[in-house]
């Protein structure tokens, strides 16, 4: 089977990317013809793959990049979305064969809705593991700069004890321009690898985004590392896990709840076998599994 992935600035990315469908991917070029495009690139039509897997928020259908969304809409294969967060309309997925969903939440608005639709999601197991690292900080956030990530919540209860890392964005600078203010460290983007060792030298991932936010990666990569998570009640994505899982504590979005929830987590000792145990659903090849079972269906 010949598979096309689209993805806006996969060629700058691939090598350095190496998240959970980097990693499912590698599993399938075992077994598929894999091809990595960008929008608007003619060769996806040359080529002519069985199926095409666009990696999206649905809500793009509407935003500023709505010309590309709609270029992968036109392409005449079949697709499926990778579900990158957002809201999910009818009218924004028409055109596509399948969706893969990564959260509870999104399965009952498919369902709702009648989309077909399914679970695949994972991350990079091979780099998110337990290590061996002194403590530094008592938090941290792995994430791209987007005020939806709400990072300064945690930063301003852990102040130099917390330490937020991601892609900054200059058009949305609060979360990391706060961070610095509440005396946080800061760091860009760095590799996965770079990512692992940060989270095993903190007591918990505080996972501040709300409920378009997003994070789930970022919540079952500590947990692949062992690291609790303390999510927000108004994050229904995220507190699914930490409610599945067992493996994290669900607080309100402010300071004080916050800090409260820390001083839990560090008064804890936390068994790393029962998150080891619960990541088996979400490993890469898993991930790989979940997303051939559809595409040779």
């Amino acid at each position: 089977m010949k598979i096309a992935l689209i993805w806006q600035g996969i060629n700058g990315r691939y090598g350095q990317w190496k998240d959970g469908l980097w990693a499912a991917m590698k599993v399938i070029e075992k077994s598929h013809e894999v091809r990595y495009f960008e929008p608007y690139d003619a060769n996806c039509y040359i080529w002519r793959p069985d199926w095409i897997l666009y990696w999206e928020a649905p809500c793009t259908a509407q935003g500023k990049d709505k010309d590309k969304y709609e270029w992968v809409c036109r392409l005449p294969f079949k697709k499926a979305l990778l579900f990158a967060g957002g809201e999910i309309k009818p009218m924004w997925v028409k055109d596509f064969n399948h969706l893969f969903i990564e959260s509870q939440v999104d399965m009952d608005t498919c369902e709702r809705w009648d989309i077909p639709h399914s679970r695949a999601f994972g991350i990079n197991d091979e780099i998110m593991k337990p290590q061996s690292q002194p403590k530094v900080w008592d938090g941290m956030h792995q994430c791209t700069c987007a005020s939806w990530k709400r990072t300064w919540l945690m930063t301003e209860a852990l102040k130099e004890k917390s330490m937020v890392c991601g892609r900054f964005q200059p058009h949305d600078p609060a979360c990391f321009d706060r961070a610095r203010e509440h005396g946080a460290m800061v760091l860009p983007e760095i590799s996965a690898e770079a990512v692992a060792v940060c989270l095993n030298a903190s007591h918990c991932v505080v996972q501040t985004s709300g409920e378009w936010g997003g994070g789930q990666r970022a919540t079952l990569e500590a947990m692949a590392c062992g690291i609790p998570v303390i999510a927000m009640n108004d994050s229904p994505k995220n507190c699914e896990f930490v409610r599945e899982s067992g493996y994290g504590i669900i607080c309100s979005p402010n300071v004080e709840s916050i800090k409260k929830a820390v001083e839990e987590v560090k008064s804890k000792t936390w068994d790393k076998s029962i998150a080891s145990e619960y990541m088996k659903k979400w490993t890469s090849k898993k991930y790989a599994e979940d997303i051939l079972k559809i595409l040779c269906s």
